[in-house]
């Protein structure tokens, strides 16, 4: 959950400029301007039609792997051979 400091913090729906729903370790790091303009200016469907970006594949990748490994409990020798 956010904490709201100020009106900037409440979603579009409530009056305010935010359209997320979290804070994620990539928003972060953004620049100020750039987070602005993607968190308060784009909507999430805007936002969806961006290109990804090395981050993001690589990250879908290991969460994919990672979830066959729980879930299959298969190893990583079997996640890397294709095996599921």
């Amino acid at each position: 959950m956010l904490i709201k400091i100020g009106k900037e913090w409440l979603t579009k729906e409530e009056g305010g400029c935010f359209t997320a729903t979290h804070l994620s370790p990539s928003q972060l790091n953004k620049i100020p301007d750039q987070w602005f303009y993607d968190y308060c200016v784009l909507t999430a469907a805007e936002r969806k039609q961006l290109p990804a970006n090395s981050r993001m594949i690589f990250g879908g990748l290991v969460g994919q792997a990672l979830q066959d490994i729980i879930v299959h409990k298969l190893t990583i020798q079997e996640v890397m051979r294709g095996k599921k």
